[in-house]
């Protein structure tokens, strides 16, 4: 089988598609398997020093999926601020562009986007079309914009990421981390702070239809201000969020965390805003949580004296969430804390958009040409 056969029927082509996939898929998995879904977090107060006061995995290798859109993001900034283009230059679709796997515009080749349309469709639909095709039009080819983006990594001390797509779409060497993640979302908010209001867009349109984004937090966690969402089976769902509040005495706090493998995006979610609620200013969720968590000691240290148990080899210590996001009452704990109802979490988090582009992950682009450059 090759991706030049052709087939006549819409069944055919589907059976194509799938086989395509499923190929792809083992290809992608055999090299791959080791860094599938696992957990990693980081939380920075960027307020005070940039101090971490969490971290979870922070410099392990994870796969950044969508994340990586904020590089591609980052790059047209700086284009902008550059005067190289502007917010109304319109850059061409290309076949190539038009080819890429949802999630996506459905943008067809020889049509003309601007580049506000294009960082709106990264933020908020995370259009993998839209990637490639800001890709070609600032750097001419999607080998010459990756070696863009790993040069502008290094300079912005992103020590542990190699950038093979400027969508996200699985690539075995396309690795980064937490810390590195972090670093990046930091950078594109003091670089370019009269553009971060692209990041709180919870919707656009684009030719008369309207887009919601994928940065579900935004919609109910007081405080989020950005965000940008990440997914694949391999890579687990992904988050970069930050919130700022103030205190009582006016004294503001912003903190920027990063949340990676998680195995939904609601979990995703809640788990980065019970990071968020134990160390933003004024807030009282840990507080609550602690004292819950020691009323259980007292309860399971009377049982325990009751009964006795039996000895046993101490297991070696791992590395665990704050809280297991799991529990229903710290899961109500989360949802009180933030003013927004149980029933209004499971409404927002009913439908997934995120899996609607599900077929991304399986992609390998083994037959372009246009392959990018390794990391020197």
């Amino acid at each position: 089988m090759t991706t030049n056969s052709t087939y006549s029927g819409a069944d055919d082509s589907s059976m194509y598609l799938v086989c395509r996939i499923l190929v792809c898929f083992l290809l992608i998995s055999t090299v791959s398997y080791s860094l599938a879904g696992k957990k990693a977090a980081i939380v920075v107060d960027y307020t005070n020093g940039r101090k971490v006061l969490f971290a979870q995995s922070p410099d392990a290798k994870r796969y950044p999926a969508s994340l990586t859109k904020i590089m591609t993001i980052y790059l047209l900034f700086e284009a902008i601020k550059k005067k190289k283009i502007s917010f109304n230059t319109r850059f061409n679709v290309s076949k190539l562009a038009a080819q890429q796997m949802p999630s996506k515009l459905w943008l067809k080749p020889g049509d003309k986007i601007s580049v506000r349309d294009l960082i709106e469709a990264l933020v908020v639909k995370s259009a993998n079309d839209a990637a490639v095709t800001a890709a070609e039009g600032l750097a001419g080819s999607i080998s010459k914009f990756c070696a863009l983006m790993n040069k502008k990594g290094r300079k912005l001390g992103l020590k542990h990421s190699c950038f093979m797509t400027p969508a996200g779409t699985p690539h075995p060497k396309q690795v980064s981390t937490a810390r590195d993640l972090v670093k990046l979302g930091m950078a594109i908010y003091r670089d370019f702070p009269k553009y971060w209001n692209f990041f709180s867009k919870k919707e656009f349109r684009y030719n008369g239809v309207k887009h919601t984004t994928h940065s579900k937090i935004l919609h109910w966690y007081n405080g989020a201000d950005g965000a940008k969402t990440g997914y694949t089976c391999m890579s687990g769902y992904n988050l970069f969020v930050t919130a700022n509040r103030c205190d009582k005495r006016g004294k503001k706090k912003r903190l920027f965390v990063v949340v990676m493998g998680e195995p939904s995006g609601k979990i995703r979610d809640l788990y980065a805003a019970q990071l968020m609620n134990k160390y933003l200013v004024g807030f009282d969720l840990h507080k609550k949580a602690s004292q819950l968590k020691d009323a259980r000691k007292s309860l399971f240290g009377q049982l325990e004296r009751e009964n006795p148990p039996k000895q046993t080899k101490k297991k070696p210590k791992i590395e665990e969430p704050i809280l297991h996001i799991d529990d229903e009452i710290m899961v109500a704990d989360i949802a009180t804390a933030c003013d927004v109802s149980r029933e209004r979490l499971d409404d927002i988090y009913e439908v997934d958009e995120e899996k609607f582009g599900i077929e991304e992950e399986f992609l390998v682009h083994s037959k372009q040409k246009d392959t990018p450059p390794p990391l020197q």
